[in-house]
């Protein structure tokens, strides 16, 4: 089994948006769910000089899945709810090797 980075990436979710579907989603994982994740708010981005900057990627949230290969990710995926939300929204996916 492989571990995918979920980034979450979208218009900004209002506090008081519906995570309708959200907890089904993670439930029908079972053992494939790594990490639930969390949303993500404050971001910046720091440069090799050791400068920041308020540019940082805009992301909404992550979350961590286990699947066999990236097609067993993508159809895991296909019913995601953060999809439901229209073109705007996608979910970038980033296999992440095993430790040694």
């Amino acid at each position: 089994m492989q571990s995918f980075l979920l980034l979450y990436h979208g218009p900004a979710t209002p506090p008081d948006a519906s995570h309708e579907g959200w907890p089904e989603w993670f439930q029908g994982l079972g053992d494939e769910l790594v990490d639930m994740g969390s949303p993500i708010s404050s971001r910046f981005a720091v440069r090799s000089d050791g400068t920041t900057s308020e540019a940082a990627g805009s992301f909404n949230g992550y979350s961590i899945i286990r699947a066999g290969d990236r097609d067993e990710a993508l159809a895991a995926l296909r019913t995601h709810p953060f999809l439901r939300g229209g073109d705007d929204y996608t979910i970038q996916v980033f296999e992440v090797p095993a430790k040694s």
